[in-house]
């Protein structure tokens, strides 16, 4: 990759190692069917993503991500519904507690256990439920706790099937998957153990900053928009931008 990133990409490599050392540790996905498994990519073919149009902004736009993201190991990107219609019998249903109304419907129907999600910071929960809404068999459950906690939940599966933090900052590859499975239980990263947790930004002229200008036209919000999606992967919440 473009020489001009070095300086950057060490730098939050560095800041994140514990982090992302930490991540995928356990595989919640396989390749080959099983008993209680779902298949999220069969054939190259994703199943559909459910968001409610209720939900956060972030949320909404991180779900176009992690379509983008099915696309790359798949092929195929899934079809991304708002309107809070389910558009298939298998579908991955993703929302945050408070703001989603399906999510809040499948915790009082008592669908979904959120005792360990529920009033946490930045946690998410991923789970298959078996008829969670009228017309749909089964869903992969995304949900959060707060806005960060969902958008985590996402970007952890985005991982899972193989899609780096780094494929923008370091050209990481993705290896192509015709079938992917979820396997049965509940699978979390739990709450944070530290609070905030970012980056801090030097200007570095005139490497960053040549880079910059070059690709973006300087610091901008294009810039910044692949610096926060970056630390969003990472599950990081904090950026200090010294300029």
């Amino acid at each position: 990759f473009a020489a001009q990133r070095f300086s950057f990409v060490i730098l939050i490599i560095a800041l994140f190692a514990p982090i992302a050392s930490a991540v995928c540790d356990v595989s919640y996905l396989a390749t080959e069917e099983g008993a209680g498994r779902l298949g999220v990519i069969v054939d190259g073919k994703p199943l559909p993503l459910v968001v409610h149009s209720d939900d956060h902004a972030g949320v909404l736009r991180v779900a176009k991500l992690l379509r983008d993201d099915f696309e790359r190991v798949s092929g195929t990107a899934p079809q991304l519904s708002t309107n809070g219609t389910p558009p298939a019998k298998e579908v991955i249903l993703i929302g945050t507690l408070g703001k989603s109304p399906l999510i809040d419907r499948l915790v009082a129907d008592g669908k979904l256990d959120v005792d360990d999600v529920q009033g946490r910071w930045e946690t998410f929960v991923l789970k298959i439920v078996d008829k969670p809404l009228d017309g749909v068999d089964r869903a992969l459950v995304i949900a959060g706790s707060d806005k960060r906690g969902t958008i985590f939940g996402m970007f952890d599966l985005s991982q899972q099937m193989g899609v780096s933090p780094w494929y923008f900052w370091a050209d990481v590859p993705v290896r192509p998957q015709k079938n992917l499975y979820i396997l049965p239980g509940q699978h979390t990263d739990g709450e944070p153990a530290v609070k905030y947790r970012g980056i801090f930004i030097n200007d570095e002229a005139p490497c960053l900053a040549g880079w910059a200008h070059e690709k973006f036209g300087g610091f901008n919000a294009k810039f910044y928009d692949h610096v926060f999606e970056l630390i969003l992967r990472l599950k990081g919440s904090y950026l200090w931008p010294a300029m």
